[in-house]
């Protein structure tokens, strides 16, 4: 077991580390032994929950606090730089939730925190029905009817009630317009934010700082370890059965969310199906989130987050699924590889890209070649999915 354990990680290492990949015929492709595969899966799993999922998740919940203080601090001077610098912050935390995407397996469904926090469309309508209705700066009774709506609620809330209290057509809203009930509506939302992404990290880190911990116990929650059972998959206690069940778990994530993007984030405009179903569309958001989906597949599958918006197509970290499959069955890896990056160009890429902004451009025909784009890697995850059962 030691000696093919070391074979495999020693080609694992060398694909890893190398700068370009050789395509190679199907006899190239090396299937390791149950017991080698299972020592190399397991490595990569634990990569999956320690390079990817944390880091991701303590990014989202340090900019959803970032959000929180830019809102109070806006509350508090209701000055147009403030307001434009919670902006910022809005689209800085938006981007760590879009890269979480690849996992909304565990905790983000177990724990319906993704339908609590991102359910669009957003009911415009609705809300500023509410905000005329209550008055939750001045009325305490008010205060608290929201605050549970807030908490308990999913169509009201989140990163789009957020958002469209603080964007309009793209643009920052002029801080005059805000009333102080908005002002409040804002903070208390991004604060549940915040305390959903601190529920996140700790699901699946298994702690968060003693500040942090006193939010999960005054909201009463008591999450499972979702990283530790992923890691020991197979073991005793772990909802996933076996190790190569949890690796197969991770490309069926980036299919869920490769799927939703091209049939439901775009597909469902684009197609005339529903074209108020628009994802961020006040901020003028909906292709960095698409983009930034596509990139939560990259991360999954290369073992590490963006540098600049930037993963190296020709490399994949040490203890990667991408090393691995590059390692074991490099026409499929390559061939992922390939499709992949195709479906980033053709969504925000330098050579091709969806034309901007999307609420307005839907019909354009760059929404289907992306579509085409982001099917053909949903495909190419299927190849290598079948090839590692």
């Amino acid at each position: 077991m030691k000696n093919s354990w070391k074979n495999l990680m020693a080609v694992v290492m060398m694909v890893a580390t190398s700068s370009s990949f050789v395509a190679c015929d199907d006899d190239d492709n090396k299937t390791p032994s149950d017991a080698a595969q299972n020592i190399a899966l397991a490595t990569v799993n634990a990569n999956y929950v320690n390079n990817v999922i944390i880091p991701t998740y303590s990014s989202l919940a340090d900019a959803s606090e970032s959000l929180v203080a830019s809102l109070q601090t806006f509350e508090q001077s209701s000055k147009q730089s403030d307001l434009a610098a919670a902006g910022k912050a809005w689209i800085e935390a938006r981007k760590y939730w879009e890269w979480s995407e690849a996992f909304l397996f565990g905790a983000a469904s177990g724990y319906s925190i993704d339908p609590h926090i991102d359910t669009w469309p957003f009911d415009k309508t609705a809300f500023d029905n509410y905000m005329a209705k209550y008055h939750p700066s001045t009325v305490e009774s008010d205060a608290d009817l929201l605050s549970e709506a807030i908490a308990t609620g999913q169509n009201l809330t989140g990163f789009h009630a957020v958002e469209y209290l603080i964007f309009r057509e793209g643009k920052i809203r002029n801080a005059s317009d805000m009333s102080a009930d908005e002002i409040w509506f804002a903070v208390e939302a991004a604060a549940d934010l915040y305390l959903n992404s601190c529920k996140l990290l700790a699901a699946w880190q298994g702690s968060v700082s003693a500040e942090r911990q006193q939010l999960l116990d005054e909201a009463e929650f008591e999450p499972d370890n979702f990283g530790y059972e992923f890691i020991n998959a197979g073991q005793p206690g772990s909802r996933w059965n076996s190790v190569s069940l949890a690796s197969i778990q991770i490309i069926e994530g980036a299919q869920d969310i490769v799927g939703e993007v091209s049939e439901g984030k775009i597909g469902a405009a684009h197609t005339g199906e529903d074209v108020n179903y628009i994802e961020s569309p006040h901020a003028y958001n909906s292709i960095v989130d698409f983009y930034d989906n596509i990139l939560s597949v990259k991360h999954a599958l290369y073992g590490s987050l963006t540098t600049d918006n930037v993963v190296d197509a020709t490399k994949a970290s040490a203890g990667s699924l991408m090393a691995y499959a590059y390692a074991t069955h490099p026409n499929e890896a390559q061939a992922l590889s390939a499709a992949l990056e195709k479906a980033l160009d053709e969504i925000d890429g330098p050579s091709n890209g969806m034309k901007h902004p999307f609420v307005i451009n839907y019909a354009d025909d760059s929404a289907q070649e992306a579509m085409d784009a982001l099917d053909a890697l949903d495909a190419a995850l299927d190849a290598l999915k079948s090839v590692m059962l």
